[in-house]
């Protein structure tokens, strides 16, 4: 009885050393803990390298869209065809009609001027008023054209001098401003004359334009160096 009791004590020490041993293996460098913590440290790597590289490559689309720098400098380009419209051909603007200078007078030939006026304005002249004279600033008076400019798109045809002038014209200087009867489109003048508004003689030609508001025509005439056909060419 006194031997089976024995056993039994070493069978349970035996145990108990084996069970301490199994206790000790929890201290071991290569168990679940280390693995665990590895794998938290790999997620923190991929977490800032993803995120780092799409902000890196927002920031570059950004750049790109910068470039309508370029496009604004297409704009600047492009104003610069105001400039090329400029064909050099006058517009004849503005007109003297329209302005007045500091002593309340329109700019005319002669007149008074400062540079606080207007240095350029265009008059009219011609037959029916289709061509203009400049009336330019210097030192201290206007200075008139000494021609009649026309614009280049004018259909001149009713202007043109004849060889020999009209039947139908009168025999004596045709007055401007006064009343007519002949066809429209047909210049006259008696003995290479014609009569302003003031009746004073110049060398020239006139035209009966259709009749107006009023029914009437009245003749309109021009200097030789006013008219649109100087010495019967161009028309």
């Amino acid at each position: 009885m006194t031997r089976i009791h024995h056993v039994s004590v070493v069978t349970v020490l035996a145990a108990c050393w084996f069970s301490a041993v199994g206790c000790s293996s929890s201290n071991d460098p290569t168990g679940p803990g280390t693995t665990t913590g590895g794998t938290t440290s790999s997620t923190g790597g991929t977490t800032t390298t993803t995120t780092g590289g799409t902000d890196s490559s927002a920031g570059g689309s950004t750049a790109i869209a910068g470039t309508s720098g370029s496009l604004g400098g297409s704009v600047g380009t492009a104003g610069t065809t105001g400039t090329a419209g400029s064909t050099g051909t006058t517009d004849f603007t503005p007109l003297c009609a329209g302005l007045m200078t500091a002593a309340a007078a329109v700019p005319t030939k002669g007149g008074a001027c400062t540079p606080a006026d207007p240095q350029l304005c265009w008059k009219t002249c011609g037959p029916q008023s289709t061509g203009y004279k400049s009336e330019t600033c210097t030192n201290g008076a206007y200075v008139e054209s000494s021609t009649c400019s026309f614009p280049p798109d004018l259909d001149a045809t009713c202007y043109k001098i004849p060889t020999t002038v009209d039947p139908s014209c009168p025999t004596t200087p045709p007055q401007a401003s006064q009343v007519c009867t002949v066809a429209a489109c047909t210049p006259c003048n008696a003995g290479g004359s014609y009569l302003d508004s003031t009746g004073a003689s110049k060398v020239g030609w006139c035209v009966c334009p259709m009749p107006g508001a009023s029914g009437m025509s009245k003749w309109s005439c021009a200097s030789t160096n006013s008219w649109p056909c100087p010495a019967g060419k161009g028309c």
